[in-house]
């Protein structure tokens, strides 16, 4: 099934000639790795590629190739396909709110084209092809297996930027997804060239003094519930920098995860209108997903999350 969906997105991208490639809202390692290596891809191809963001990356992610060319603001229409990458649900872009003709995916003209790549049980299957493996540990993995089944030269630009969504989706190697087929693809990436340090660099050695703050405001903040879960609740208000711009708190219900004997952990961090949520469990017996779910969110079983509106939040 998976070899069919591969031949018909080879088949969608040789007939299209200007692609949009989407990654959700503030994106990560494994959204930015995905898009920027498609892009390396499209661009062999002789294609015309935008990458679109309804976010601009943070500094960290500079070292990956066209990571600088991602566009919070494009003209939806331009583009006969629409690659989304990394996307949870058709929400976690923004985009059905700012460009809600791109998901057009009712339109009976099928114009733009969808395609959905992603690895989250939570997909809403929004595309026209859904390349959708949840037993997958990242979207760059998926890419990965499609580049391969394709026979695209996977070239050292290309491996660093799908090792990076590996990196970040595993937690350095360290979440339970992490499988024998995480390592193959890994060591794979390496013999193709792929630069490990700036990975690491980004992921777990780079921080902004304000972040770091507010990481300490959330460890300070953290109770554990009647319920058996460790909770911290961080405001709009506090999380904003000496620049007052609202920091992200990246790696700390990880952190709150360490505490043992509860169920799980829960990170609430207030961001502009909405509210989002993290969660994180070490038990084979707590399904995080279907608790996310109950405030319109999705995820793995072990690793789950939601942003809903501030108003109608309620833990």
């Amino acid at each position: 099934m998976q070899n069919l969906e591969y031949e018909q997105l080879f088949k969608e991208v040789k007939k299209a000639q200007d692609i949009l490639v989407v990654g959700h809202r503030k994106p990560d390692g494994d959204a930015l790795g995905s898009m920027c290596a498609v892009k390396i891809w499209l661009d062999k191809m002789g294609k015309k590629t935008d990458l679109g963001c309804v976010d601009k990356p943070t500094r960290k992610y500079s070292f990956l190739p066209h990571v600088e060319d991602v566009k919070k603001n494009i003209d939806p229409n331009n583009y006969d396909l629409v690659m989304l990458v990394d996307c949870g649900a058709h929400y976690m872009t923004d985009f059905h709110e700012k460009y809600p003709e791109i998901l057009s995916f009712n339109n009976p003209n099928k114009k733009p084209f969808i395609v959905n790549i992603d690895h989250h049980a939570s997909n809403d299957m929004f595309g026209h092809l859904n390349i959708v493996e949840t037993e997958s540990a990242s979207a760059t993995m998926i890419i990965f297996k499609i580049f391969s089944y394709i026979d695209t030269n996977i070239t050292p630009d290309i491996a660093t930027c799908l090792l990076t969504g590996i990196y970040n989706d595993t937690g350095s190697f360290m979440h339970s997804n992490t499988s024998l087929e995480v390592y193959q693809v890994a060591a794979e990436l390496l013999r193709r060239g792929a630069k490990v340090a700036p990975i690491i660099k980004a992921l777990f050695k780079t921080n902004t003094l304000s972040s770091l703050k507010l990481l300490g405001k959330a460890f300070s903040k953290a109770e554990i519930t009647k319920d058996n879960f460790i909770c911290s609740v961080i405001t709009e208000e506090e999380a904003k920098g000496d620049d007052g711009r609202v920091d992200q708190l990246s790696g700390a219900v990880d952190y709150l995860n360490m505490v043992p004997g509860v169920d799980f952990a829960l990170l609430v961090q207030e961001d502009r209108k909405n509210v989002k949520g993290s969660f994180r469990t070490r038990k084979d017996n707590v399904d995080l997903s279907e608790i996310a779910k109950k405030y319109g969110g999705g995820g793995h079983p072990k690793a789950a999350g939601f942003t809903m509106d501030k108003a109608s939040f309620n833990l």
